[in-house]
Order: C-alpha cells, then structure tokens, then sequence
C-alpha cells in the first residue's frame, strides 16, 4: 500500500508497506550483487539505504545461492531485514542475450524466496524498430498478467516498456495500469542514461506516467546518478536503484550531483562525506586498488543519499521546480530536458499545489513556464473582469503593488506589467504575484514571453464602467480568480463588511449581510470558505464545480468533522488541485460540509485506497 504524506507538483514525499517494514521515497534502492558485496548491506543502513534490490536471475543460476535463499529466505541470505526488491534478470537477458528462464518461473521463484517486492521478466532492446518494440510490449504485458497468479503475498512490479516511442509507453502503462499491480517501474531506460539523452528520457517518464495509477510508486529502473534525481521525482518518480556507485568506483570515478570524474583528474576532493573528509585526494591515488575501489564506492553511495535528501527537502519546501532548473546548468542534455517540461506545463498543472510555503524564484528562462505560472495566466485571461471603461498600464515597482495608495484610488482598471506577466492590481497579494523574486534584468526568452502574455491579455480585456471601492474591488477579483467566474456575485451579493488586521491593514475577514462568508490567508492572500460562503457557491455552481462527492457511509462522520479519506469519494471536480478549497457533498449533491482537499486531485483522489482526500473545516447544519 502506498501512502502520499507531502508534495511539489508530480514528486511526493510516500510511504510504500511492504512485508519487512516500509520505505520512505523518494528512495534509492543501492543494488547487491550476492556475489560481489564490497559494501555490506548492513553497513548501507546507516548511510541512509531504507531498502536495497538484489537480482533473483543471479541468485536463481548460483546452485549454492537459490538453495540458501529457498531454506532461509532472501534476507537472511543478504543479512538485512528490511525491505528488498528483486530484479528478475530482463537487463542480463538484454545484455548477454540469453534465454534460459521462463517468465512464469522467475516470479513465483523470488515470491518462494520471500522478496519484498518481486519484478516481472519484461522484455526489452535498447535500438528495437517501432515494430519489434511494439511486439516486446505485448509480450510484457502477457506476462504481467500471467504474473500476477504468481505472486502471492509479494508485492509484484510490472514494467512499463516500448522503447523511445512515446505512444507504445503510452499504451504499456494504459494495460498495466488495469492489472493494478504494485509497483510500476519505468524499463529500458538504462541505455538513455548511460548515454545522457535525457531529453529522450523526460519523454519516455511523461508518456509513462500519464497512463499509470497515481496511487502508485512509479521505479525508474537503473538510475542511479544524483544529477538525474531531481528531474525524475518532479516528473512523478519515487523509486530508484544504483549499481553506479560500485561500477563507477571499479574504475576510479567518483560521483558528483553534477556528474561524474575520474580521480587522476582530481586534485581536490570537493566533498564532505566521511570518506572525503578522512582521506584527501593524494592519498585516495596512492591507496591499494581493492581498498580504493571500496572507499569510492562509499563516497558514490554518500553522494547519492544525499542527493535524495536534498530532493525530498526540497518536495517539503515546495522548491523542487528551483533545485531541477539549478541542475539543469549542470549539463546542456539536461537543459534539453527541460523542454519536456515546458511542453506538458498544461498536464503538470493538474498536479500543481494552489500556493506553496516558499516564494516562487526565477531560476532560469523556464521558470516563467513553471506550470503554477501557467495557471496564473490562464485563470486571469479567463476569470478576471475590468471595472472601468478605461485602463493604465504601469511598471512594476514594490510588492505589494496596491502599496501605492495612488494606484488605488484611480478610476481605471490599473494593470501592471510585471515580470511574471500582467497582473490586474487587484491580484497583487494572491500567490505567486507577491510570493515571487525574480530580478532586475530577466533573460530575453522570459521578457518576451510576459510580453505576449500581456499583450493577449489587454487584446482580450473588455472594459465597463463600474464604480466600486478598491477593496470591494480587490475581493471580487480574487473570488473569481480561486474558485471560478461569478463566484463574486454568489458570495458578496449584499452589505459588505471587511475586516482588517491593525497590525499589518490586510484584509482578514469578509462579511455579506452579517454572515462570515470568507477569511484571506495572510500566507497566500487566498480564500479560505467559511460555511455561509460554501453555501453560497453550492447554490450559484451546478455539480460537478467545486464538489467531492462522498459515499453514504461517510457521510454521519464527515458531519461530525472527520477528514474525507480517498477510499470514500466517489467522484470530483476535475479543476480542483492539491490544497483547493471544496465543496463536500452527497450523491444527491446535498451540501454536507466545506473543507481543504489534501494532496490531491480527482485522479488521485479516485485512485488511492489510504490517505486524507480532504480535511474537513466545517460541517453543514
């Protein structure tokens, strides 16, 4: 079973339970070869291992080892008594062409092993044509199938093939993704990696995971170099696996979260892990082979935990988009990559949180195609209305715009171009407009960028005359903007009474007709609904805007204020988006209370068995 507990767009912070205990991921899974085990997997625990993944084809083909491993088990033969993955040996097969296991065997061999999570013996070539990778997913996917009568209490992994072609990892990840295996690894990926045509592989992971069941963890196998980390988890990725770090170490090179390089070329240890800080560089040279070839391989694996640390930080903060765009000068194929995620900002948008806890940073010419700026955009162009025939267009200045008292008092719909975009200055405190730090001079592509953006935007303006306070104003705008066109007119239709806090003058609190309709959160300058104001956008919104409807069974529970758990909804509003305000409901679309959806969206909250699919504020009397 697989848990979400946080978040950044398609990465998650997960718990995934298997038999002897659960892993944490994003996780890297060291690999052990029980024929060559330089670094103990005892010893991998403490530098962060949560879980290792071994190769069942070898263990199977050692006479001595299958015996050991049938008597006792896999873990007493490994002496680790955490979770560990099995391989079935496609890679070997691929690389030595071998054939010599049947499918269907390999997988009830590592369930009678007792492996934690057991892989399918997929079937795939690095250069197949489009026919003969089309003819290896379906053979793969026969086998999935077939697999699943093996596995018995083992979690089992069906692999995702189809070569490079886009439309075949589609259709593999679309089949698989009805056997509702469980765990989903993305295969054939080795050679991309090796070769660092990453822009290939971003595509590969996109194509995949649009069709895969977002309650579960997606294996990208074979990476295991840190520079890749960051990019595979925002693109939905939880588990990885590492032989690299033993590999690279039998031939002298170290791993770096920018790459890899040989130690002759070193004259300096830039590092800080036990090895580097025990021994400098000279002495790494003069050291006997086998004993350097052992402390690389602690160095390789120290850099690689690190790495997914700094990847789940940065999922915790809401800053994984700044850490993928910063390691994207790494490497120009890298860079090439991030085309990828330009081209799906629509689709990754759906993933997106409503406002993050960190301000939103320009990094490089993609953050302005960050998806969460892509939403800005769009909901402004669609769901901002002008109060005024006429309109002024002003530079940007400080934050918040609305500073200038100036500006406020003009009888004129005040846009202002900003780096990010234009901004009605109504918007100025909602995220990411006040959240955001670019800097003074922005590379050309964003410039012109946030130009065309604010040309169609004035382009598509249709102005009126309206006269209306500022503040009134300014909740009006940002009504429409978080829940929807016409959500102004269904909440503030009446006597308007504004709140404001003496300490800082922002609004706080709004009133219609004597009732607490809203509260603006001083965090994202958003909305949070109160049960006057739930009541107000359940009457003006026909189902399914706004709505998570809820089984019957749930429904006494959810009235006395209990969370909305994933396994209890029943369908969603295909707009709302991770931390969304939403309407609870029946199935007769009875309002049964108002609260904040958790973590996830309408696929997420369909597709999970466990987790909060909404935290529920206030029940509905």
């Amino acid at each position: 079973m697989f848990e979400i507990k946080a978040r950044d767009g398609l990465a998650r912070i997960g718990i995934l339970k298997t038999g002897h205990g659960s892993i944490n991921t994003p996780a890297l899974l060291p690999v052990i070869n029980p024929h060559f085990m330089i670094i103990k997997p005892k010893e991998m625990l403490s530098m962060g291992a949560e879980a290792i993944i071994t190769n069942a084809y070898i263990i199977y083909k050692d006479e001595n080892l299958r015996e050991k491993a049938l008597k006792k088990g896999l873990h007493s033969l490994l002496s680790f008594n955490k979770p560990i993955m099995t391989d079935s040996g496609s890679f070997q097969m691929y690389v030595y062409g071998k054939r010599d296991i049947d499918a269907d065997e390999i997988v009830s061999f590592q369930n009678a092993i007792r492996s934690d999570i057991g892989t399918i013996l997929d079937v795939f070539s690095s250069d197949a044509s489009y026919e003969e990778a089309k003819e290896q997913v379906k053979k793969t996917i026969e086998r999935a199938r077939n697999a699943m009568k093996f596995k018995g209490k083992m979690l089992l992994a069906t692999t995702v093939q189809g070569g490079i072609y886009e439309d075949l990892r589609s259709k593999a990840a679309k089949e698989l993704a009805k056997l509702n295996a469980d765990v989903y690894p993305i295969g054939g990926v080795v050679p991309l990696m090796e070769s660092q045509r990453f822009f290939e592989l971003a595509k590969v992971i996109v194509a995949s995971k649009k069709n895969l069941l977002p309650s579960k963890p997606v294996h990208l196998f074979g990476a295991g170099h840190p520079m890749i980390f960051p990019l595979a988890a925002l693109l939905g990725c939880d588990l990885f696996d590492s032989s690299s770090y033993i590999k690279y170490a039998k031939d002298d090179r170290l791993i770096f979260p920018d790459g890899t390089y040989k130690l002759n070329m070193l004259e300096e240890l830039p590092c800080s892990c036990p090895v580097c800080s025990k021994y400098d560089v000279d002495e790494l040279k003069e050291m006997e082979k086998n004993e350097r070839t052992k402390a690389i391989a602690h160095h390789n694996l120290w850099q690689s935990f690190n790495e997914i640390k700094k990847v789940k930080q940065a999922i915790k903060d809401g800053s994984l988009w700044e850490l993928v765009e910063r390691k994207a000068t790494t490497h120009p194929a890298l860079m090439e990559a991030m085309e990828v995620l330009k081209k799906n900002k629509k689709w990754l948008e759906k993933w997106e949180n409503i406002s993050k806890k960190r301000a939103f940073m320009y990094v490089s010419r993609y953050s302005i195609h960050r998806p969460i700026i892509y939403r800005l955009h769009k909901r402004i162009m669609e769901r901002y209305t002008p109060y005024f025939d006429k309109t002024i267009v002003v530079e940007e200045k400080g934050k918040p715009y609305s500073r200038d008292e100036k500006l406020k008092k003009l009888r004129a719909n005040v846009i202002v171009k900003a780096s990010i975009g234009a901004i009605p200055i109504e918007l100025d405190e909602i995220y990411p407009v006040a959240q955001s730090v670019f800097p003074r001079f922005t590379d050309g592509d964003t410039r012109r960028y946030a130009n065309r953006i604010f040309k169609k935007f004035l382009e598509n303006l249709i102005t009126r005359q309206n006269e209306m306070e500022y503040d009134l104003r300014k909740i009006r705008s940002i009504a429409d903007y978080q829940f929807g066109k016409g959500a102004s007119q269904a909440l503030f239709n009446g006597k308007i009474r504004i709140v404001k806090s003496k300490a800082t003058g922002k609004i706080r609190n709004v009133y219609c007709n004597g009732r607490h309709i809203v509260s603006m959160r001083a965090s994202d300058g958003f909305f949070t609904l109160k049960a006057a104001g739930a009541k107000a956008l359940h009457a003006f919104f026909t189902p399914p805007k706004m709505r998570v409807v809820i089984a019957r069974d749930a429904i006494p529970f959810i009235r006395e204020g209990r969370n909305v758990f994933a396994k209890f909804v029943l369908d969603c509003d295909d707009e709302l988006r991770p931390y969304d305000e939403a309407l609870i409901v029946s199935e007769d679309d009875e309002l049964i209370a108002v609260g904040q959806t958790i973590m996830m969206n309408r696929q997420e909250m369909l597709s999970f068995e466990r987790g909060v699919a909404v935290k529920t504020r206030e029940s509905i009397s």
